[in-house]
């Protein structure tokens, strides 16, 4: 009976780190989501042409996320993308 005790309290933790993750809520912190953006925003973000965003997806600089109505990227992912853009004068 100790042992299935343990375990059904090893489940309720992690049910509740599940809910933490799921609902961005730590106690009075919340944390943002990261933002998603189009194809469009994406290289108005970063400063660079349509020819460099294509080129950039086949080298596998820029990883797309497929999604219905277009590639999709999280903000947080164009960081060093981002910083490179920065460093050239793009932005």
């Amino acid at each position: 009976m100790e042992k299935l005790n343990a375990i059904l309290d090893v489940l309720v933790k992690i049910y509740e780190i599940m809910q933490l993750i799921y609902t961005k809520s730590y106690g009075n912190l919340t944390v943002p989501e990261d933002q998603l953006l189009t194809r469009q925003e994406v290289m108005d973000y970063l400063g660079i042409s349509e020819s460099t965003y294509k080129r950039k997806v086949k080298k596998g600089i820029l990883k797309p996320s497929k999604m219905p109505g277009g590639d999709r990227f999280y903000k947080s992912e164009l960081r060093d993308e981002f910083l490179e853009s920065k460093r050239r004068g793009r932005i």
